[in-house]
């Protein structure tokens, strides 16, 4: 049993603006990134450029969060059905099993990996 790779998400590119006033997105978890973006929001109200930068910077991090997101729902999902099939697939069987606990970890293992890969992406968020 395989299942196909996603490729993972892209890093933020760097603030050309901050001047290493916060820290760099890719140091920052998305949900800090989204919260350092709306305290700034109170000193850029009236500056057109600031706010500018602000609504890119938002963009950005929602698009990061989404990819995140649905990358690790993704993998989760993938995960979830291949333990679904191997769960019918033992409750079905008519036999007594005929595999060793090498065989059957060699099963479990791709979806063990990708349950770890998703819950990589939605904790890189946080």
């Amino acid at each position: 049993m395989t299942f196909s790779t996603f490729p993972p998400a892209m890093p933020p590119p760097a603030c050309p603006h901050c001047a290493g006033q916060h820290p760099t997105p890719a140091t920052v978890p998305v949900m800090a990134q989204l919260h350092l973006c709306s305290q700034r929001l109170p000193a850029a109200v009236g500056d057109v450029a600031k706010l500018g930068e602000l609504g890119r910077q938002l963009s950005h991090c929602y698009i990061e969060l989404d990819t995140a997101l649905l990358s690790g729902v993704m993998d989760m999902r993938a995960a979830h059905t291949g333990l679904q099939a191997l769960i019918t697939l033992l409750e079905r069987r008519d036999e007594p099993l005929l595999f060793s606990s090498e065989e059957a970890l060699a099963l479990l293992e791709p979806i063990q990996q990708r349950l770890q890969r998703g819950l990589e992406h939605v904790n890189g968020l946080l």
